[in-house]
């Protein structure tokens, strides 16, 4: 069946963003829009916050059967599968790259492989297991879980405003890196602070703390390998979960 063609490109904007970052199979007519994807991330931490809503939701149902450690464990899993893996093959790309090539050609070469290494299967062990132990000390646990995936979803629009692309023949990072405009940036920017509302003046604390990180690792990116790439970019917003987790717990003792 042909395609037809939406007279609201806003509309494809939120399916495309919908389509890329779930398993939600949705047809997006955008074979001929410049910059598609990168017009799309508008709307990416707010599919986030469907994601972590969703996951929320699938737990809750569940709640009655199982206990909290295990559900807690279902809640690291879920956006993982609701995600098809994206973001967390990344990050395996993203270790395997930066802790086995020694220069930028290497690195880059490495992060293509389609082969998992010793680094990246740890990495995705030991994201799985922090997250979970993480979930089980933070208070407020179900508004900081919201959040903390929304802020995930940012940090790619974040990366792709500021950064070029590590590769200039193509890949995921050549389609966002530096196409990303202000209406992306600050339309993302808004859901994920209108979300920071559920945790008062710890989320804007939380999100501060996010951004500086995430400003860092583009920083480390662009001295190594020249920019992003979509392997960076997966692997940035799963680390900026977990920082979210933790500065929220070390916020709540202070």
């Amino acid at each position: 069946m042909p395609k037809r063609k939406n007279p609201f490109p806003i509309l494809d904007d939120f399916f495309l963003a919908v389509s890329f970052l779930t398993i939600i199979p949705l047809t997006v007519a955008v074979s001929d829009r410049k910059n598609a994807l990168a017009s799309a991330m508008l709307f990416f931490p707010a599919v986030g916050l469907g994601i972590a809503a969703l996951s929320l939701g699938l737990v809750a149902l569940l709640e009655p059967f199982f206990p909290e450690r295990f559900l807690n464990l279902l809640l690291v899993l879920f956006p993982i599968v609701l995600s098809g893996g994206l973001h967390v093959d990344g990050l395996a790309d993203f270790f395997d790259g930066f802790f086995q090539g020694k220069t930028r050609e290497d690195i880059l070469a490495v992060m293509k492989d389609p082969r998992v290494g010793v680094w990246g299967a740890l990495s995705v062990v030991f994201l799985v297991l922090i997250k979970w132990e993480l979930l089980m000390m933070v208070p407020f646990k179900e508004k900081i879980f919201l959040f903390a995936v929304t802020l995930s979803r940012w940090s790619f629009v974040v990366l792709s405003y500021l950064h070029p692309p590590a590769r200039k023949e193509g890949g995921l990072g050549e389609t966002v890196a530096r196409k990303t405009g202000l209406r992306e940036l600050g339309g993302a920017s808004l859901c994920a602070l209108a979300v920071a509302l559920l945790l008062g003046w710890r989320g804007f604390c939380v999100a501060a703390g996010v951004l500086v990180f995430v400003l860092a690792a583009g920083h480390f990116y662009r001295r190594k390998i020249g920019g992003i790439t979509g392997d960076t970019i997966g692997a940035t917003g799963e680390m900026s979960e977990v920082a979210a987790y933790l500065l929220f717990i070390v916020i709540t003792k202070v």
